[in-house]
């Protein structure tokens, strides 16, 4: 397991994290997003998407439409399950399936409201983006686990 604590000032400094991040995915993974509303998920998961060959102006939050597929390296499904209300959501939406998807990279914002459907999941990268301090300062927790 790896863990480690990043800080990032500025938009550039995502843009690197999302590119070292990308670097180390293999396909399979599922990358669980939490943190501070407005903290940076989606910006994350656009730039980290870059890396991966999609065009970054067609990366949006799935917020209204619960997910978003792109195609690049990796097929790349991007999940929000903040407006989800109920666990049949995710059902209905193949969110179990989907994860299995040989080679795909699942991106999943606010991941820990239904933690239950993928804490088991392996390979995993968690990833937590919170405010630090008043400026545009975010601080990361990284875990990755096999």
């Amino acid at each position: 397991m790896e863990e480690k604590l990043i800080a990032v000032s500025n938009e550039q400094e995502m843009i690197n994290f999302a590119k070292e991040t990308a670097q180390s995915l293999t396909g399979g993974e599922i990358i669980a997003l939490d943190g501070d509303l407005g903290a940076g998920k989606t910006f994350f998961t656009a730039a980290l998407c870059e890396q991966l060959g999609v065009e970054r102006t067609k990366v949006s939050s799935p917020t209204y439409v619960i997910m978003k597929e792109y195609e690049g390296k990796f097929t790349v499904f991007h999940w929000d399950f903040y407006r989800i209300m109920e666990e049949d959501e995710l059902m209905a939406a193949d969110f179990s399936e989907i994860l299995k998807t040989d080679g795909a990279v699942n991106i999943v914002e606010w991941a820990s409201m239904y933690d239950s459907f993928w804490k088991e999941h392996r390979p995993k990268i968690e990833i937590k983006i919170e405010f630090e301090g008043k400026d545009d300062r975010r601080k990361i927790r990284f875990k990755k686990t096999g």
